[in-house]
């Protein structure tokens, strides 16, 4: 029996979207973390809130004192970037993240628009195309004057900066690793290393066609203790909608085992709709190809509490 529209709000207002772009970002964005939570409280359980450009932990740590904000609403978990905005592979923005967060969670995106794979994928001449940011006052560079960041040297092995990350992380006791846009092959191997250190990991987007980590892949992670993300936008828009059919994403869903998947949003876009909206479409999209409302509930609210070490069952913890 399908879901009512009336469940699915509520496995909405239950869920943790932990892939949610916000502002300030060089990419124009919907919300600021404060409209965020000023829209979106009440709707969805929370989010882990990035930007491309600076970490986003100063804004959380300023959400928790928003007025009227209960303990539990709307839980907030901030996050670095790993580009060279914020230092590239730089321990000590690792460091002033985890610090700042207080002991709440902190997740660390490796390299997105610096990586190797997404500038090879982007095929502009620019970094950052302009025809993304819109702005007639944006400054676009060109690839050629950016170093693309790699974590793996000629013979497939992490390079030391990326190390030194990874132990800043365990040491720090409080960060989640997210892949970034590595490519798979550089996603798989530091997966393996972070996993072996005792992190928790988060496969991003594996199937986005810019990475298309093969199944297989994605099994053995899983395997280890790796969350394979699934997110929406990567259906609504990233590319194209026929790129991603919903029955290949449940195929691969089943395939890797709903224990070790999530779903997510990838929305923050000033065009698209915002983090419930888009959860609420993810299931409705889902659903008729053999998603159970069980199945939903583990991976939009007891995984994501799974990865940032919060308690499964409710909303408690921390926020």
């Amino acid at each position: 029996m399908s879901m009512t529209n009336s469940e699915i709000e509520a496995l909405v207002r239950d869920a943790i979207d932990l892939h949610l772009h916000v502002g300030m970002d060089i990419l124009p964005r919907k919300y600021t973390v404060e409209e965020l939570f000023l829209e979106e409280r009440g709707k969805v359980g929370g989010a882990a809130v990035k930007s491309h450009s600076f970490p986003t932990v100063p804004d959380v740590v300023a959400a928790r004192s928003f007025p009227g904000r209960t303990k539990d609403e709307m839980l907030l978990v901030g996050s670095v970037t790993l580009n060279y905005f914020t230092g590239g592979f730089n321990p000590s923005a690792i460091y002033a993240a985890a610090v700042m967060s207080r002991g709440y969670p902190v997740v660390v995106w490796f390299p997105t628009t610096h990586a190797e794979n997404h500038l090879v994928k982007n095929h502009s001449m620019y970094e950052i195309p302009p025809d993304w940011v819109k702005d007639p006052a944006f400054t676009s560079r060109f690839k050629t004057e950016v170093k693309a960041i790699k974590v793996t040297d000629w013979a497939g092995n992490l390079i030391p900066k990326a190390w030194q990350v990874l132990n800043m992380m365990r040491d720090m006791g409080n960060c989640v690793l997210a892949t970034g846009h590595l490519s798979w092959e550089e996603a798989r191997k530091l997966s393996l290393e972070a996993l072996n250190l005792g992190l928790k990991v988060m496969v991003t987007h594996p199937m986005q066609r810019d990475i298309d980590m093969p199944v297989e892949v994605q099994v053995e992670l899983a395997r280890k203790g790796a969350f394979i993300e699934f997110c929406y936008v990567m259906y609504l828009d990233r590319d194209h909608p026929e790129d991603y059919p919903p029955e290949d994403m449940v195929r691969q869903i089943h395939q890797i085992g709903v224990e070790q998947c999530f779903l997510s949003s990838d929305a923050g876009q000033v065009r698209n709709p915002g983090p419930s909206a888009c959860l609420k479409a993810f299931v409705e999209l889902l659903e008729p190809h053999g998603i159970t409302k069980e199945e939903f509930e583990t991976m939009m609210v007891r995984n994501p509490r799974r990865i940032l070490g919060w308690r499964v069952e409710g909303r408690g913890g921390t926020g």
